[in-house]
């Protein structure tokens, strides 16, 4: 559940044990600091974004986790790695997220098939796909919807070759690959 404070800031709450993160809107990629671990009520302060850090999912859970901040319009981060009972499927709840910004999927057990939903997410500015080695070349074509990449991880995804990222290279993208 969410709701905006008239110009106050944003509250939500979540019944899920996640590690909610915040930093300055528009700040540094690396500048997250966590506010505090859920379950529980976060209010967050104006101009901040939030960041969400999702231990120990699955599909399931992760669909309900992300009913619960659909409606947040500050949620740009979304840290899911290594939960390897995520998959395709769940991932495609993400749709309704269209704030995202930067999406781990690191350690995921996901195929070729999560490009489709994630060239929905067209705001996508940060994606990490690292050892995720069901990912081959093949889905990377997706990739280029994605306008507003300009950081992709892909260490250690064996499948994908350079022939591969040649068919993604673009001025403005950083792609790690080993």
């Amino acid at each position: 559940m969410s709701d905006m404070v008239d110009g106050e800031g944003f509250s939500f709450s979540s019944a899920y044990p996640i590690q909610v993160l915040v930093r300055l809107a528009g700040g540094d990629p690396h500048s997250w600091k966590e506010l505090d671990l859920g379950p529980g009520y976060f209010r967050i302060e104006p101009e901040t974004e939030v960041g969400v850090r999702i231990h120990s999912s699955n599909d399931a859970t992760l669909r309900e986790i992300v009913q619960e901040f659909q409606a947040c319009p500050i949620l740009t981060h979304l840290d899911l790695s290594e939960n390897r009972k995520i998959s395709d499927k769940g991932i495609e709840y993400l749709n309704p997220l269209n704030s995202l910004k930067e999406l781990n999927l690191s350690s995921c057990d996901i195929t070729n098939d999560v490009f489709s939903t994630l060239k929905i997410i067209s705001g996508l500015e940060i994606l990490n796909l690292s050892f995720c080695p069901r990912i081959s070349d093949i889905g990377l074509k997706s990739i280029r919807d994605l306008k507003n990449l300009v950081y992709l991880d892909l260490q250690g995804c064996p499948r994908i070759t350079r022939a591969g990222l040649a068919w993604i290279e673009r001025a403005g993208l950083t792609i790690h690959k080993h």
